[in-house]
């Protein structure tokens, strides 16, 4: 399997709050099947300066995939970023302040969860405008879909590709996440599924239960799809598949 958004790296966001706690969600990961991984840590979220962030990533990536040799963990790390909307996004996209999956056009988004759906139809609006492919996280989240779900065919139209979180499958977000991750799931509108891990002990990057849980649902070629297929698409820069 492969995860695009896990908070890997310690020290730049609320994900792994030490390189020993990053090392053994790695190990958890690997243990569940988890081939490949990127790395996403939060970018460019209110007050932060963005400027350095990416050379600041690099090396933390670095420095996480030496202690992964060195302690044997199969584990193979991509680099990406969880970019928050927000003011010159397509800018510094294109000067690298903040950086696609596995610089390919895949950019893996977010706004906060109470958003406007004018404000992430017009975000993936600029980021298709600009030629990137936005991967928009966690829609089933967002409160504006939770109320009108039909943003979501929308969204797909438009050409976003859409990733659900595990959690939200298993209701640790609530009943109106796993209900509209359901809906998404049901209707073939979900073309990514991923851990979003924050930590060793909780939010981990486990996948094994959300891959069983896939397939007695919705028949083996569903997390086939959303766990090994589009997620390789995505890292080789290649067009998913839709349902």
């Amino acid at each position: 399997m492969i995860d695009l958004h896990a908070h890997l790296l310690p020290g730049l966001d609320d994900g792994a709050r030490s390189w020993e706690e990053a090392a053994e969600m790695a190990q958890t990961a690997a243990e569940s099947g988890i081939e490949m991984a990127a790395a996403t840590c939060h970018a460019n979220l209110p007050g932060r300066v963005t400027a350095g962030l990416a050379r600041e990533y690099r090396s933390r990536l670095e420095k996480l995939k030496d202690l992964l040799k060195e302690y044997r963990i199969p584990l193979e790390l991509m680099e990406g970023m969880e970019i928050m909307d927000g003011p010159d996004l397509i800018r510094k996209l294109k000067r690298e302040e903040l950086l696609t999956i596995n610089h390919s056009r895949y950019v893996l988004v977010e706004t906060r969860l109470d958003a406007p759906a004018w404000q992430i139809y017009r975000m993936l609006d600029h980021l298709l405008e600009a030629e990137y492919l936005p991967i928009l996280a966690h829609p089933e989240r967002y409160r504006c879909v939770q109320r009108i779900p039909a943003h979501i065919r929308e969204w797909e139209d438009m050409g976003a590709v859409l990733q659900i979180d595990k959690g939200s499958v298993f209701g640790r977000f609530g009943e109106a996440a796993m209900d509209t991750a359901g809906y998404m799931l049901s209707r073939g509108l979900a073309h990514l599924a991923a851990s979003d891990a924050h930590r060793a002990d909780m939010r981990t990057m486990r996948l094994t239960p959300l891959r069983d849980l896939l397939a007695s649902r919705y028949g083996s070629e569903c997390p086939e799809l959303l766990l090994r297929e589009n997620p390789g698409r995505v890292l080789s820069g290649e067009p998913i598949l839709r349902f």
